[in-house]
């Protein structure tokens, strides 16, 4: 029942923040009872701290990494987000396991493809 009082609760509930520190005391505090000589418990539980991670400044998906990752799921079906790690070993193996079995629906340009200003200018002629 939604409006049955339930006594575990505090009155007043905390705000995310609150939240977020309450739940690492709780953890800490059981912690410290099942390991009464931990220091590094106790430590943490006198300092009071705010996040531990703060928003990145950069977004990880630049226009480029989308336009490639466009590419790659239009060509081959799927995208591996290992393809842009900075590891090369991982980097090949995802461009290696990125590979279409049905290319049906793929329309792939046939014959020799004209690139120059003037074809693609005039390429409905």
């Amino acid at each position: 029942m939604a409006t049955k009082n339930n006594k575990n609760l505090p009155a007043t509930a905390p705000a995310s923040g609150g939240r977020i520190e309450a739940n690492r005391k709780r953890r800490l505090t059981r912690t410290l009872k099942q390991q009464p000589n931990n220091q590094q418990v106790q430590v943490a539980l006198s300092e009071s701290r705010g996040h531990k991670r703060k928003t990145p400044k950069n977004p990880y998906w630049s226009h480029t990494m989308i336009r490639e990752a466009k590419l790659f799921k239009e060509f081959t079906g799927k995208m591996d987000i290992n393809i842009f790690s900075s590891t090369e070993a991982t980097r090949t193996n995802a461009r290696l396991h990125t590979t279409r079995t049905d290319w049906s629906q793929v329309k792939l340009p046939e014959g020799r493809v004209d690139f120059s200003l003037g074809a693609r200018a005039f390429g409905k002629f």
